[in-house]
This record gives C-alpha cells, structure tokens and sequence, in this order.
C-alpha cells in the first residue's frame, strides 16, 4: 500500500509541475494574473492634483494642475475632447516633460470656471498612458473637492439696497469756487506768457540769408579753380572738359533759366535756338562747336592740345563776361563780338586773345 501511494503522489507533483510549465511556454497566465501585472503597471504611474484658490467665488478662475508621475520610456496625455461639466472648461495647457531622478514627470494645467455655490468637486477622468511595449492603457484622476462662496457673505437672502437720497451742495460751494478761480488763473498766466513772447522773442527772426551768388561770379570763380589745377599740363584733358562744359552749362542754365546740365548737345542748340535774342550776344552755333568739340575729348578720347584747352577756358570766360547783366550796352557789344569769333576750335587771325596761363599769343 505504501508502494501505491508513493507512486500517485509522483504522478500528482509530475501532472501539476506540466501545467505550470505550459504557462510559461506562452499560454495565457490566469485572469488573475494578468490583472496583478497590470495593477503593477498603474502603480508605477501616480496622479495628484491641485486646485486654486479654494476657497473662491462665483465665476473665480479656478487652476486645476494634474501632476502626472510615471516611468521612463512611457508617454502621458489627456483624452481628446475632455469634459468636466458641470465646470466650465476654459482651456488646458500641457507642461514640458521634466525628469525627477528615476522616473520623469509632467504637469497639466487646467483652467475652470464654477457657476453654483456650496462644495463641488471636479469629476473623475482618465489619463492616457503608453508603456514602452507599445499597450495603451489609462489611469483615473480622483475627483477634487472644493468650496465656492457666495459674493454676497453672511447674508442668507439678501436684498437690493435701496439708493441713496440726493446730495444738495451747499451755497456758495467754496470748492467748486476755488476751482473755477483757479482754471481762470492759469488761463490769464498762459495768456500773459504767450504776449510776452511774442512780444520780445517771436520777432526775433534769424537773420537773412546772405543773397545767392551771381551766376557770373560763380563761373568765374569756377574757372579760376579749374585753370589753378592746371589740368591739361598733366594730360588730363578729360577731366578738365568735363568741368569745363559743367561750368559753362550750369551758367547757361542759371543765367538764363535755360536747362542744360541734364541735357545732350543736340537739345542744348535746339534751346539755344528758341531763345533767339534773349541769350544775345552768344553765337548759338559757336557755343555748340564748343561743346560737340568737348563731347570728342570726353567721350570719343580725341587727343587734345594745351593751347586748345586754353582758348577752350578763354571762349566760356568771354560768354560769361559778355552776358553779365552788369555790363552796360556798349561793354556787352564789345565783348560780344569776341563771344561770336566761333568758339575754341577756330582760330581768329585777325585778332589774338591773350592766354592767362602763357602769356602769350595763341
């Protein structure tokens, strides 16, 4: 008999050794099991909330902050859609992750409203989680208990007050006196200062501006500067063309209103044209053989002599002197017959014009 029951013991210990090891080949684990490994789970993700201020009034913003503390390798979130009614929800905000050590941890900021007075409490919901296996699951957030009070305190039915009676001021109203003195005053004062100065410092104006240089004066001037740098004895005859003609344009224009700077050669004599007498005595034909002799050196960098750039200065220096509105008659018919002997590129024989750099006869 005890051989027998020696051998059913054996087979009992070998027939439940089996099905503890089909478990752990992959099959199933029990119910029960399945749920203590998942309370292991929501217990490593803890939820605590705050909520301010407590106690509030109707219509108080009220901040609820969830603190959600969990593992790492997880990832939180609230349920799309939330709803606290009968709460009025005015926005949620979500706080960046932060990291306490072993495990990471994560604020949600949610703002409310309340309507009805007493102890409320904040309903129940879910937060989200995802574990590193990829398993969805959810843990509750307890409801929170909290305290609205009336506006209107130790009153239990309270009552319109009823307006207050008028107000007669007295009579005379030293107060209101006092201010209307007082606007007056300064009133008198601003107007006394605004007399004062435009008595003694709005006339005094800044002094005139000293009057325009004369075109003729300036030419002159000009041309002096630009004969001083001896230009053409460097070889620089482009340059000293192109400042020529800029002298001899800009007094064309101011003296008689002609434009000329900002315009081409071909437009100049057309100008010169319409002017007819106005421009007297400058010969329009020479004064463009100037100029069209001028636009070779400049642009087509045609060789130039230095006793050309010479009678060059002396031709313009001889149309500023005979157009000076200064001159008498007689003086500007005189030097009027030099402004018309054809420009720079021709040379007069019968007379000579004295070069005030050489001297000389050219």
């Amino acid at each position: 008999m005890k051989s027998v029951a020696a051998w059913a013991f054996a087979l009992l210990a070998t027939t439940g050794g089996a099905v503890a090891g089909s478990g752990a080949t992959g099959l199933a684990p029990p119910p029960a099991t399945a749920a203590a490994a998942a309370a292991d789970v929501a217990s490593d993700v803890v939820v605590s909330t705050r909520l301010s201020p407590d106690p509030s009034h109707i219509g108080d913003l009220l901040t609820l902050e969830v603190v959600v503390a969990y593992p790492k390798g997880f990832t939180v979130s609230l349920p799309a859609g939330l709803s606290l009614a009968p709460l009025h929800l005015v926005d949620v905000a979500e706080g960046p992750v932060e990291p306490t050590g072993e495990g990471l941890r994560k604020v949600f900021t949610i703002r409310l409203q309340a309507f009805d007075v007493g102890d409320l409490e904040t309903p129940a919901f879910p937060v989200t989680y995802v574990d590193p296996d990829g398993e969805v699951r959810t843990v509750t957030v307890p409801p929170r208990s909290f305290a609205v009070e009336r506006l209107t305190a130790n009153e239990v039915d309270p009552e319109r007050k009823g307006e207050d009676p008028p107000i007669s001021l007295p009579y005379p109203n030293e107060t209101a006196e006092t201010a209307i003195w007082a606007v007056l005053g300064t009133l008198l004062a601003v107007l006394v200062a605004y007399g004062i100065y435009r008595r003694f410092f709005a006339r005094r104006t800044a002094p005139p501006a000293p009057p325009p240089i004369p075109p003729h004066e300036e030419a002159l001037a000009r041309l002096e500067a630009l004969e001083a740098r001896d230009l053409p004895g460097q070889g620089r005859f482009q340059e000293y063309y192109l400042e020529l003609t800029e002298i001899a344009r800009a007094y064309l224009e101011r003296r008689f209103g002609i434009p000329a700077l900002d315009r081409t050669t071909e437009e100049i004599r057309r100008a010169l044209v319409r002017a007819g007498s106005r421009i007297a005595p400058i010969d329009p034909d020479a004064f463009v053989r100037f100029l069209q002799r001028a636009d070779l050196v400049k642009f087509a960098r045609m060789e130039a002599e230095q006793d050309e750039a010479r009678r060059a200065m002396e031709y313009v220096r001889e149309v500023v002197e005979a157009t000076r509105p200064d001159r008498g008659a007689s003086e500007a018919g005189g030097a009027g017959t030099d402004a018309r002997r054809g420009g720079p590129g021709e040379t007069n024989r019968s007379s000579k014009t004295s070069s005030p750099t050489d001297g000389g006869a050219s």
